[in-house]
């Protein structure tokens, strides 16, 4: 079964927008055992965006088309897709019914726009849209199948989770393909390459290298019966995992944060952090974790030397004598956070982010780490590469791996 993702607007054609749907969306579906096997773009054009939506349909079983369900102007998307379809605009009472009793509560739409948003081409289905106004819709339309959803990425996500999601787990398939995400931290592509070039020939499934700033991503796809496909991709990660240990922290493709956090609130193991370089980022990305509020007590973002010393107890003489990025005062401020909190863990960061300040003694991108534990306390040094945004993203991720590591029984 193929797919053709297309998305629309003279926002994403003129670089004003990152077209984040395709990504998302060829993922999703990916899962689903579905190939994608073209994404385009186009601009706010109805007879471009008909006749692509027509050679869409002639090429692939189903075709999902985000953007311009809008109101104004230049959501066009709907007019297109009756063109392309031979199909004429309607009014939908149902749906008007729904947007006039939406928008009373809020007296914020004239009933052109209602209307507006009400029309779609006729004997659509309907398609719920739980985080805004634009409805989505589907259309059989010869022997393929048109899903459009609306633009806004967080109103996509809902009509494709809520609505076409479950259509396309019922879809009857007698081939698909599958991809398996494995997440490693710590070695670089050329590394993980090296380890596993001795089990190469017993990995089954096709497999891609996609370096990413907290480390690499590989990338296990498998195609036949569901069956094959399963037994495929569980021999492979197997023999991944096997070659590479603990540098896999995912074999789901889960980001760090919610691996650590898991761990944490499984073990019942509390913790505080201490942030200076990474300012604020591991805080953040913890608190991206659900029930992560058992564990998490507070992150303290303690940039100047002052405010280690005032925050983290960390002694002036002591960043006089070292400097505020030296192994000293990241342990310094991973027991200071700690003892504060009065947390099972204290995680610290203190570093270089660059652009400027760094030396030759200190380069940019050298952060120290620190972590305390009811066992003692211990330093890491680490020296990361890229943008100061970059390396702050390298350093978040290095920290909360450090604290995987832990739990896990290994030091620094």
């Amino acid at each position: 079964m193929r797919a053709i993702i297309l998305t629309i607007g003279d926002e994403l054609t003129g670089g004003h927008t990152i077209d984040t749907n395709s990504s998302y969306l060829a993922g999703r579906i990916g899962e689903q055992g579905i190939r994608v096997s073209r994404l385009e773009t186009v601009g706010d054009d109805v007879k471009v965006i008909a006749r692509q939506i027509e050679i869409a349909l002639g090429d692939a079983d189903l075709v999902f088309v985000t953007g311009g369900l809008g109101p104004t102007s230049d959501d066009i998307t709907k007019e297109a897709v009756a063109l392309a379809t031979g199909r004429k605009m309607v009014i939908d009472p149902g749906l008007r019914a729904q947007l006039e009793a939406r928008f009373k509560r809020y007296k914020s739409a004239t009933p052109a726009v209602v209307d507006s948003l009400a029309s779609i081409p006729e004997n659509s289905e309907i398609i719920e849209n739980r985080a805004g106004a634009a409805a989505g819709f589907s259309i059989e339309h010869g022997d393929a199948r048109i899903f459009v959803m609306p633009g806004v990425p967080h109103e996509m996500e809902a009509v494709f989770v809520h609505g076409i999601l479950p259509i396309l787990r019922r879809l009857p398939r007698s081939e698909v393909t599958i991809t398996r995400v494995l997440k490693t931290t710590g070695m670089s592509e050329s590394t993980i390459a090296g380890k596993l070039e001795p089990v190469i020939d017993e990995i089954e499934a096709g497999l891609g290298y996609l370096p990413r700033p907290g480390g690499v991503e590989l990338r296990l796809t498998a195609r036949g019966s569901e069956d094959r496909v399963m037994r495929i991709l569980s021999e492979s990660t197997r023999i991944i995992t096997a070659a590479l240990g603990e540098r896999v922290y995912s074999p789901e493709g889960e980001d760090i944060h919610f691996v650590v956090g898991r761990m944490l609130i499984d073990r019942g193991v509390t913790i505080a952090v201490a942030e200076s370089c990474t300012g604020g980022l591991i805080g953040h990305l913890l608190t991206q974790v659900p029930g992560i509020s058992a564990v998490f007590d507070r992150a303290i973002v303690a940039y100047s030397n002052s405010a280690k010393t005032d925050s983290l107890d960390v002694p002036a003489a002591l960043i006089e004598e070292h400097g505020a990025v030296s192994p000293e005062v990241a342990e310094a401020m991973a027991r200071g956070v700690r003892e504060r909190a009065g947390t099972d863990i204290g995680l610290s960061t203190t570093g270089i982010a660059g652009p400027g300040g760094g030396t030759e003694e200190k380069p940019v991108g050298l952060v120290y780490f620190g972590l305390a534990g009811l066992e003692g306390s211990e330093t890491g040094r680490m020296v990361f590469r890229g943008s100061r945004e970059i390396v702050k993203l390298k350093a978040a991720v290095h920290g909360l791996d450090l604290v995987r590591c832990h739990l896990l029984g290994r030091g620094l």
